[in-house]
């Protein structure tokens, strides 16, 4: 009778926590082993005696869980000098405090069966309720040490009790609803990176790669590139990189053009063209070992000897800018003139002629492909 009437009372808790399994988000599951120390009043005239207890759990939410407890022991009845094996078996829930700390004291409260056997008599039986305290102390992750004090009631017939004291060593696995090492209630971390996905900004780091408290890839020399990608990691700032993080070296040689021109037989830059100067020294901060010819033009106005001349001034004068304004280095910078004979535009107007007068940047560098397999 008792074991039929457990297991359909099992059973029935099973299919319980099954169905409330589906709204609660990440269980914590627990199974544990230890030892008990039972003693008894003296209506049962048993010796104190030891035993072992072991239990399986289940924590619906961080205050509440239930589970299976099972305890035997060997003691004797001493008016008859008769050796006893009592078992018990009892369903107990259980309310936690503190729930977001290391230490967690709890109160029990449980129903179950107690069976007495002995080789001279029929097997005892007997419906019991229990009441109970203790801690939970968090070892490590999935680690728990449980503290219990039971006091049990046996409730048919005789008004008999007993109690239990006992420690367990329980393992814990299941989801983020388990208290980490601190004690605190564990976030999901779906990428993997240490940083729980509420704080995560980059959600899909791949696992392994270091990570800013954001949940980032770092990008330590700020290329643009990730750590973890980068094959070159200390690129120094400005430079141009490749999807390896390595600097850009061009291949082929660029030609800028920097929009200063000049007045009739005039070298002087007027500042309003500093700005396009400017964006030759921005251009060349970002690629190495490159270097520029501030190549300088006239138009036909004056004699070829005095336009060529002319022409050098007009590009030193740029150069001068380029290198005392904007930091480049002097061993970067050649400048050379041209005259006229390079024109761009129609001689016969004045249009023509302010548009040949003109300096262009020429900015070139040496490459090391990587060929295709």
């Amino acid at each position: 009778m008792f074991k039929k009437s457990f297991i359909v009372a099992a059973v029935t808790v099973a299919v319980g926590l099954a169905q409330m399994s589906a709204h609660a988000s990440d269980p914590t599951y627990e199974v544990g082993l230890g030892g008990s120390y039972f003693d008894y009043d003296d209506y049962l005239d048993f010796e104190a005696s030891p035993g072992v207890r072991g239990l399986a759990a289940y924590r619906f939410t961080p205050a509440i869980s239930a589970g299976l407890v099972v305890e035997q022991t060997q003691t004797e009845l001493e008016l008859f000098n008769l050796d006893v094996d009592a078992h018990h078996y009892f369903l107990e829930g259980l309310y936690h405090f503190n729930t977001d700390g290391r230490v967690q004291p709890y109160l029990s409260l449980g129903w179950g069966q107690l069976v007495l056997e002995t080789d001279l008599f029929d097997d005892y039986r007997s419906s019991i309720t229990t009441v109970g305290a203790g801690i939970k102390f968090r070892l490590a992750e999935n680690w728990e040490i449980r503290s219990a004090l039971n006091h049990f009631f046996m409730t048919e017939g005789e008004d008999a009790f007993y109690n239990v004291a006992a420690v367990t060593l329980s393992y814990l696995w299941g989801g983020s609803d388990a208290p980490r090492k601190s004690g605190a209630v564990r976030a999901k971390d779906t990428d993997n990176d240490g940083v729980p996905d509420p704080s995560d900004v980059c959600a899909n780091t791949p696992s392994g790669a270091p990570v800013d408290t954001r949940g980032c890839a770092l990008d330590t020399d700020a290329d643009g590139v990730a750590d973890y990608l980068d094959n070159c990691p200390a690129t120094a700032a400005r430079l141009k990189v490749d999807d390896r993080g390595c600097p850009v070296t061009l291949s082929e040689t660029i030609s800028i053009n920097l929009k200063v021109n000049f007045d009739s037989g005039s070298a002087v830059v007027k500042p309003e063209f500093f700005s396009e100067i400017r964006k030759v020294a921005d251009f060349m901060a970002q690629y190495e070992n490159t270097r520029v010819e501030i190549q300088g033009h006239t138009d036909t106005s004056c004699a070829a000897a005095y336009n060529k001349s002319l022409s050098q001034r007009r590009a030193s004068a740029v150069a001068a800018v380029l290198i005392s304004e904007y930091g480049v280095a002097a061993s970067r910078v050649d400048a050379r003139g041209y005259g006229e004979e390079q024109p761009i535009a129609d001689e016969s107007t004045a249009a023509g002629r302010l548009a040949n007068r003109r300096v262009v940047a020429q900015v070139s560098a040496q490459i090391d492909k990587q060929q295709a397999r």
